[in-house]
């Protein structure tokens, strides 16, 4: 992957599509200065935004990744591989994020239950964060047995 390639394909697209940065940017919900980041070389789009991207500038995702239009249709079988691989890193993505906020709340309620323990004095704030991570929990729990 090519950022410079890239960015010089997102430019060329966006303007046959007449849509300036920020018409860019708002359809997929991100700053104007992100695609011209992204434009100038100077970053690549997330992978969350790739197959958005290439949707609203009508190009396949292999072509947002490589840089480069082609001349020749993608086979439908390597788009959905690529496809599939985005989707994959997304969800890799959103469950670390998941990870990280529970032992943040976690860690949290267990120093609150640590200082009302040593000190002695159970403040309201410390019960209520310890019942919303009781009810995280347990919601957790109902929602991935409902899905699976």
């Amino acid at each position: 992957m090519d950022n410079v390639k890239t960015g010089i394909l997102i430019a060329k697209k966006r303007k046959e599509k007449q849509l300036t940065q920020k018409d860019l940017a708002d359809k997929l919900g991100v700053s104007n200065a992100t695609v011209s980041k992204w434009e100038t070389g100077k970053g690549f789009p997330d992978i969350s935004l790739i197959e958005p991207l290439a949707s609203v500038l009508e190009i396949s995702v292999s072509e947002v990744l490589s840089g480069e239009e082609r001349v020749q249709p993608e086979s439908e079988h390597t788009e959905m591989l690529l496809k599939d691989m985005v989707d994959l890193s997304v969800k890799e993505q959103e469950r670390k994020k998941k990870r990280y906020n529970w032992i943040i709340a976690i860690t949290v309620a267990v120093l609150y239950l640590t200082v009302s323990l040593l000190t002695g004095k159970w403040q309201w704030t410390w019960i209520i964060w310890f019942v919303y991570c009781f009810y995280r929990i347990l919601t957790e729990y109902v929602m991935k047995r409902s899905v699976g």
